[in-house]
């Protein structure tokens, strides 16, 4: 069966057409006489075509920094004895219409490690990345950067492809080898700093410079392919755009890449946060979304239930975004077919919808998720060797995308590519953002005057992205507050409702306030504000044999210190919260409730579960929307779900609604502001067309 995919090389942006993806891990060594010996690149093919896959991820290196054709740079894989496993795979892929992507893969790179020791990236102590363990890790500043360059280079010249697709572009940690030192020193001078503090310009200087060289190693390999290849697209490892910051990858990395791609193995609200949020920085959509076929890269044979892929996947096309499988080959280059059979048949059970897709997504909630602001300000003084791994600002805007989620409000992720587009949404939620530019303040303050809301939490702009503190909020004016005493640690306090606030803090009181665990910070709220909430801290005493009650600590003492306030600034409004609420789990329905008093009247409305993702794109090229509902439910196979109720507020006055792909036609009632309507009988996936005058 030929795929509905054309590939030759007078087509670019292959990956506009391409929704079904595959990778097939082949990080083998070759020190066993056996490993790869069986490697048939008609089953590679057959596979794929098994599979319905329109594009592949082709392995010319790996992890082990072993090449699968006979390099002139490096080291081909021993077992292959100089034959040209990548020229066989192309031209066979080339009959099935795949579009051929080479994959490789940088700093994580076994042979350069062994063959190259003063390449090899080292901790503040001296201890080389990589030591005792499976992955050798060089450093981007070493002279490996012209290695690269070379077989870049070769790789090009080689052959003919579609794409290229350059895996693990990141710090795998704080590198304090003789080059990262070197290059430090002679642009900025002195030694490099070994203790965090991200309110220390010399620190958070470090941190730019990081980034900057990351970028600058980047640019060496995307422009080697743009030279020689400029029709084929370039893409660098996505998944590391929401990791914390010690991988270096920030803003200045995007612009390497023609689109996002990236893998991921976590549950329904990690997968809709970070498709969302790459969809807002990838140059071109769509961008992708990958996961491995088994349960874990480490589990060869341990396979994810049919229903969790098709849940995956389902939410995949939600989303408007690639679905990648990731499958491994066996050590010998064996492929199990009945894997691939599995996944043509889920794909051919979603086909149908993938020509539905296309459209700018519709949202009430933009979540502000900062790329400078991925850490944990509790980790300042502590020296870079003994770091927590925490960051609280990613956990926190991917705590606020699970509760919008999950009450079914239509949300996405912007970052600050989107400051000059604000006006799209009705909210922007700013979820602990350690770090804020003064430009970024300024675009959200006016974002504010101008109509809009937003909702703001523990030290959002009170440390600019070079890591300078303020005496005050950047943003004090817009939320009705000013910092009295700046603390990030953590401390057991209580939330306490006013009057004013007693419809959001529904069932605590003052006498039964809200218990959290987070940071709280001490504010004053300004004339003009409104106190939705206070401070209550429990018992104290020094002497631990004094307490309240043995187990815990309940609340004692009522404080004026403000803990929520809704402010009207300009045309628009803001609620700030000492404590990020998001981050308590018993605080999500409030939060939830805060956001709905700064949109009291969504685009959407549902009565479903908490299961059901909902999302909306505007088509105005079909003159329609597109609204498509996941069933992704903890326990898996999923129970149907029935008669969920849907009310859509729209600015045209609808013509019709069908139930996409079948095209059956669905009644609706008109309604004051919109149209309401009945979901049939919900699997995992349903996708509505709404068409308008």
């Amino acid at each position: 069966m030929r795929q509905d995919l054309t590939v030759s090389r007078s087509v670019s942006r292959w990956y506009e057409r391409a929704w079904r993806r595959a990778v097939i891990d082949m990080h083998i060594s070759d020190w066993d006489s056996r490993f790869l010996s069986q490697f048939s690149a008609d089953q590679y093919a057959e596979a794929l075509r098994r599979a319905r896959v329109q594009s592949v991820d082709l392995y010319v290196q790996s992890h082990t920094g072993l090449f699968n054709y006979p390099t002139k740079v490096g080291k081909q894989h021993a077992n292959l004895k100089g034959r040209d496993i990548v020229a066989e795979v192309i031209e066979r892929c080339r009959r099935h219409g795949i579009a051929v992507v080479l994959y490789s893969s940088l700093i994580f790179d076994r042979w350069a490690y062994d063959t190259h020791p003063e390449w090899r990236g080292c901790d503040a102590d001296g201890n080389e990345f990589g030591r005792n363990s499976r992955y050798g890790v060089v450093c981007p500043n070493s002279p490996y950067r012209e290695y690269v360059r070379a077989w870049v280079e070769e790789m090009c010249q080689r052959y003919e492809f579609d794409g290229v697709r350059f895996d693990m572009t990141f710090w795998p940690g704080i590198c304090y080898c003789v080059h990262c030192r070197r290059r430090w020193m002679e642009e900025v001078g002195g030694e490099p700093p070994r203790t965090v503090d991200w309110t220390d310009e010399r620190w958070v200087l470090f941190q730019r410079r990081r980034e900057q060289w990351l970028s600058e190693f980047a640019a060496i390999a995307t422009g080697t392919v743009k030279h020689l290849r400029p029709d084929a697209s370039v893409e660098h490892q996505a998944s590391t755009y929401p990791a914390i910051w010690g991988t270096g990858v920030s803003h200045a990395l995007v612009p390497h890449n023609d689109f996002l791609q990236g893998d991921f193995y976590g549950d329904a609200v990690q997968g809709s946060f970070v498709r969302k949020l790459l969809d807002e920085l990838t140059p071109n959509r769509p961008c992708g979304f990958e996961t491995s076929l088994s349960l874990a890269l480490s589990e060869h044979t341990g396979r994810k239930p049919e229903p969790l892929l098709e849940a995956k996947a389902s939410a995949a096309i939600a989303d408007n975004t690639a679905f990648t499988f990731i499958d491994g080959i066996d050590p010998i280059g064996t492929l199990d077919l009945q894997v691939y059979d599995r996944m043509g048949r889920l794909f051919d059970r979603l086909m149908p919808f993938y020509e539905h897709l296309g459209g700018e997504r519709v949202a009430d909630v933009a979540v502000y998720y900062s790329l400078d602001s991925k850490f944990d300000l509790r980790d300042n003084g502590r020296p870079v060797t003994q770091l927590s791994g925490r960051d609280t600002h990613t956990s926190a805007a991917t705590q606020v995308a699970g509760a919008l989620m999950h009450h079914h409000l239509l949300y996405t992720v912007i970052t600050a590519r989107a400051l000059n587009d604000l006006q799209r949404f009705r909210v922007v939620v700013l979820p602990n953002v350690h770090h804020l530019s003064p430009l970024e303040a300024e675009a959200l303050r006016e974002y504010v005057r101008q109509g809009g809301a937003i909702y703001a939490s523990g030290g959002t702009s009170l440390v600019t992205t070079e890591g300078r503190q303020q005496p005050d909020f950047l943003l004090a004016e817009v939320f009705g507050v000013s910092v009295v005493r700046a603390d990030w640690s953590d401390y057991i306090h209580y939330v306490a409702p006013t009057s004013a606030g007693s419809a959001e803090f529904a069932g605590w009181s003052r006498k039964y306030p809200a218990m959290a665990r987070g940071v709280g910070f001490r504010v004053r709220a300004h004339a003009d504000a409104q106190v939705l909430a206070t401070t209550t801290l429990p018992w104290r005493s020094a002497d631990l044999t004094q307490f309240a009650s043995i187990h815990c600590d309940p609340p004692w003492e009522e404080t004026d210190n403000p803990e929520v306030v809704w402010h009207r600034y300009g045309k628009g409004q803001a609620i700030y919260c000492a404590t990020p609420l998001e981050m308590e789990e018993n605080l999500r329905e409030v939060f939830v409730r805060l956001i709905r008093r700064l949109c009291p009247d969504p685009i959407l409305e549902a009565e479903a579960p908490a299961s059901v993702e909902i999302t909306l794109f505007h088509q105005p090229e079909r003159q329609r929307y597109r609204l498509t509902l996941v069933n992704f439910q903890h326990d898996l196979p999923n129970i149907p779900v029935q008669g969920i109720r849907l009310r859509l507020r729209l600015p045209q006055p609808v013509r019709w609604v069908k139930q996409l792909p079948e095209g059956k036609e669905i009644r609706f009632r008109a309604t004051r502001d919109g149209i309401a309507f009945t979901v049939p009988k919900l699997h995992t996936l349903a996708m509505f067309g709404v068409a308008y005058e």
